[in-house]
């Protein structure tokens, strides 16, 4: 009798887990098996789980990626401006290992891929934040090509009965727009949202800190140099188009006032200089825009800004405005250094 009941036991705890397993598979709310071609039919609920496998099995010739900084551009209009096939996929926050890897997917899945857009951000030139650490956010089971270390995946309770509602609830919604999915700023400004006022509720002013070392960041920015280089060196036939976002020039006071604005800028001339070296890259510089910096009605916080933002920049990889040349990186970090020494910082109080 007791051998009976364990026999049933097992046999039915198998099944259970089979079948969970089967669910997780066939659903794949992760898109760590399969995506769709038509990439507007995707669910695309979490990029930290699902950017890989997208980047991997979907169709596209060029890459939009980056942190939050680049969370605003919607791919379509990419498409309507280059005749492209453009998909965003972004990392909030992301660590260079966690770009690496996308980099690694795209050019290694994507025969076809002809362009990246890569957001460059400061701190991962001179990890300098919080989000300066070192280590990867992608789970390890969505990048190895071990296949048993899916059982993290199919065997995931969060999966079976979160991950799995969300995907369905999103599938059956007539509202749901690929495109829109964490775009987290609205086409049309929202007040309620950006604002001067808000912005200055993220700085309380410091008294001024003695300046770093000049070299201070350039370790971790020949770390980020080796890596980025690596997969420029290796994809000849891809263009890298980087480019710095348009932090606010609260950012900057910030940087003054803790001593960084020097060592900063150094660790960005020492990137720069080295990205373009290469043929296929090409560098946009966005940071030292005086006008747009200043004006903090456009920003949420220190750094995040409008879509209006996105879509200014994307204009100017259409017409090359901002692009920076080899020769002209050392001229535009010394405007940006007059344009932080030069505003009154007492305007924002």
């Amino acid at each position: 009798m007791f051998k009976k009941f364990v026999c049933i036991f097992l046999c039915a705890s198998f099944l259970l887990l089979a079948a969970c397993a089967g669910i997780v598979y066939a659903v794949d709310p992760f898109s760590h098996y399969r995506a769709d071609k038509d990439k507007t039919k995707i669910i695309y609920q979490d990029p930290y789980y699902q950017n890989i496998g997208i980047a991997k099995y979907t169709q596209y010739d060029t890459l939009i990626t980056g942190s939050s900084m680049v969370q605003n551009f919607r791919a379509n209009r990419f498409d309507e401006a280059f005749g492209c096939d453009a998909v965003r996929l972004a990392f909030d926050g992301g660590y260079l290992p966690d770009f690496v890897s996308l980099l690694r997917t795209a050019t290694t899945y994507q025969k076809d891929l002809k362009t990246v857009y890569f957001g460059l951000d400061n701190y991962l030139i001179t990890a300098e934040t919080a989000l300066a650490d070192t280590g990867a956010k992608i789970p390890a089971y969505l990048t190895d090509d071990n296949p048993f270390t899916d059982v993290a995946y199919l065997w995931n309770r969060d999966v079976l009965f979160n991950k799995i509602r969300v995907y369905f609830a999103y599938k059956r919604s007539p509202e749901y727009d690929f495109y829109e999915m964490h775009a987290w700023g609205a086409e049309a400004r929202d007040p309620a949202v950006f604002g001067r006022e808000i912005v200055l509720r993220t700085y309380t002013p410091q008294k001024q800190a003695e300046p770093l070392p000049r070299d201070a960041f350039l370790t971790k920015a020949d770390e980020t140099t080796k890596a980025l280089c690596a997969c420029i060196q290796q994809n000849p036939q891809v263009q890298f188009v980087f480019f710095a976002p348009p932090y606010s020039i609260v950012y900057w006071v910030k940087q003054q006032e803790s001593g960084s604005l020097d060592a900063t800028l150094e660790a960005l001339r020492q990137v720069y200089t080295d990205l373009l070296q290469f043929k296929n890259v090409r560098l946009f510089f966005f940071q030292d825009e005086e006008e747009r910096i200043t004006d903090l009605d456009n920003y949420k916080d220190f750094s995040h800004y409008c879509a209006d933002y996105n879509r200014w920049m994307l204009d100017c990889f259409v017409s090359g405005e901002k692009e920076l040349p080899a020769d002209g990186v050392d001229e535009a970090l010394a405007h940006m250094r007059r344009v932080v020494t030069e505003y009154d910082a007492d305007t924002l109080l």
